[in-house]
């Protein structure tokens, strides 16, 4: 009996290690809501191996990790603000060393976000050491950035010293405390299959356009009879009556109704595409490609810039001297520090290329307008910026900018 228990004893062993195996899956750590203007962005969630309620830890830490996202704004997020986010919260929170080692990674991974994250959408960053980070949208991967220090990249515009916000920020250092109310609102987000299948297309190379048709040739002529030649003349009888067919040719069009053609044709134009050309004009149409996609603009909001190694080490500098020449102009104001208050602020400003302020708003404010007016002024009296660099191309820069006000504990 004893030697039938051996085996018994070594599958209970490999049960209950393959069991805990599975246990050691990254944990939930934290758990938030991201907001514009009162407006739901995102939910984001970090998954570690181990639980922690410090920044710094879960940054150093060498462990398998991700960083979840689910969409939750209803018009979704475009493409070029959702790769502005990543950007300017890394190079607001690494250090200039740190950006240039991973410039070429940061350019591969703005490539991968050129269509507009819809509602619903599943956005993951996994790490596994040894392995680089894996990239996927609605669990279709998109690509892998080889190097795990990109991690710490990314996890730094969640836990840096300036995160998208400070509550953000806090409720995923929760060391596993989550709202179980947000918890079942993220788990009931999920992309349709059709969505899946429409990502899934994403990066696929663009089909090849249909062959041109083949000229068809001009029909032979006819071959001209011979002549006839008749033996011996032919007499007509003066009575014999010859039935000549009668053709009818229309009438040139009246000014009605040519305003009638033409109208009918410009109908046609608006829905089907540039109106054909005239045969008076020319004897050859050319054939019409109809429902091309036109190409997006700098004005259009899911127009996104193709960065390189350089230029994008240029719009960070850019960005990081422009949150400093912004802060130099900001003074807590007295009454709000007596009384107390802090808060979060950011601010989104749209410049042209000779660094002239066109526009300026507060995508987040706190509850106090004292430090809401301070920070709107410090905008309006940094100005004039310096000059966009050559090197960053575009006629509209648009940036946001973070300030926080923090009173120092001694």
């Amino acid at each position: 009996m004893c030697i039938l228990r051996a085996p018994v004893f070594w599958i209970l062993s490999l049960f209950v290690l393959g069991a805990n195996l599975v246990q050691a899956a990254p944990l939930l750590n934290g758990m938030a809501l991201h907001q514009e203007l009162g407006r739901d962005q995102f939910i984001g969630a970090i998954y570690s191996d181990t639980l922690s309620s410090d920044a710094s830890t879960l940054m150093a830490a060498n462990q398998a990790m991700r960083m979840e996202l689910k969409i939750t704004a209803d018009r979704g997020i475009a493409a070029r603000k959702f790769s502005r986010m990543w950007i300017e919260g890394m190079a607001i929170n690494i250090r200039g060393n740190a950006l240039t080692e991973q410039a070429d990674n940061m350019v591969s991974f703005t490539k991968l976000f050129q269509e507009r994250l819809q509602k619903d959408d599943h956005v993951v960053f996994s790490l596994t050491p040894g392995q680089g980070v894996v990239i996927s949208v609605d669990d279709v991967n998109l690509g892998t950035i080889a190097d795990d220090d990109f991690f710490g990249l990314l996890l730094s515009t969640w836990l840096g010293r300036v995160p998208l916000s400070s509550t953000y920020r806090e409720q995923l250092l929760v060391s596993g405390d989550v709202s179980a109310s947000l918890v079942d609102r993220y788990d009931s987000i999920n992309p349709t299959p059709a969505r899946v299948d429409q990502v899934a297309l994403w990066g696929a190379p663009a089909p090849k356009p249909a062959p041109k048709p083949e000229p068809v040739p001009a029909p032979a002529p006819e071959p001209t009879p011979a002549p006839v030649v008749a033996s011996a003349p032919v007499s007509i009888p003066d009575t014999a009556q010859i039935s000549v067919p009668k053709i009818e040719i229309p009438a040139a069009p009246t000014a009605n109704t040519a305003a009638s053609a033409s109208s009918t044709s410009d109908d046609i134009a608006q829905i089907e595409g540039p109106a054909p050309i005239s045969s008076s004009s020319s004897s050859s149409v050319a054939p019409i490609a109809l429902n091309e996609p036109e190409p997006l603009d700098e004005s259009d909001e899911d127009f996104v810039p193709i960065f390189t190694a350089e230029s994008l080490l240029a719009n960070q500098r850019y960005f990081s001297n422009l949150v400093r020449q912004i802060q130099a102009e900001i003074s807590y104001p007295r009454r709000a520090m007596q009384r107390g208050y802090e808060g979060s602020i950011r601010i989104a400003i749209t410049i042209n290329r000779n660094g002239e302020l066109l526009n300026s708003m507060l995508i987040e404010e706190t509850d106090h307008k004292l430090l809401n007016n301070e920070a709107l002024g410090a905008v309006q009296d940094a100005v004039p910026f310096p000059e966009v660099p050559a090197l960053i191309t575009g006629q509209v820069h648009e940036f946001t900018i973070p300030i926080t006000f923090t009173l120092q504990q001694n």
